[in-house]
């Protein structure tokens, strides 16, 4: 049963990510910031750090087909940015699983070079038009508040789901 646990985690977050989440953005209520939830993003740096590279790079391609095909236009562009996040951002060394404060940094890098690399490709094919200057502080600078707070809140309940899930597989092991 603990096999289920992380995908119905990362499930739950696409589904908050893109359906639930558009209720409560400040843009709905008049505001010029654009607070975009990259909830998955910071759920796939951290069963990166605490389960290692393999599990989430799978997750990352699952769920990143699963979120293309579903919310967007565009086949690939979050196939391969989450791919990405999911490989190099995963870096499990015992001296950043015990810290509370690098996972969440480095969460909100992953989330940053996300934004930057979606951002800098609708640019490219003409999807977006805003300026860089107004990227940076009316959307990247709210987007990580949001996530930022996001990847304080989850982070320790996150670990122990996924030192539970790695226990139970190693018993299942024996």
């Amino acid at each position: 049963m603990s096999r289920a646990y992380l995908p119905t985690l990362l499930l739950l977050a696409l589904v908050i990510e893109g359906s639930l989440y558009p209720f409560f953005m400040p843009e709905r209520y008049g505001s010029d910031l654009i607070m975009v939830p990259r909830f998955l993003v910071v759920l796939l740096v951290f069963i990166g750090i605490f389960t290692g590279r393999s599990t989430s790079l799978v997750y990352a391609l699952c769920f990143g087909v699963i979120y293309d095909v579903v919310y967007t236009e565009l086949l690939g562009v979050y196939v391969f940015g989450f791919a990405v996040v999911g490989y190099v951002f995963a870096l499990s060394y015992k001296q950043i699983q015990d810290s509370i404060l690098v996972p969440i940094l480095l969460a909100l890098v992953a989330v940053a070079l996300f934004d930057y690399y979606q951002y800098g490709l609708f640019r490219l094919i003409g999807i977006t038009d805003m300026g860089g200057q107004a990227f940076v502080f009316d959307r990247l600078l709210p987007t990580l508040l949001l996530n930022g707070a996001l990847a304080i809140v989850v982070l320790y309940p996150v670990k122990k789901l996924c030192m539970h899930v790695q226990h139970n597989s190693r018993l299942r092991e024996r």
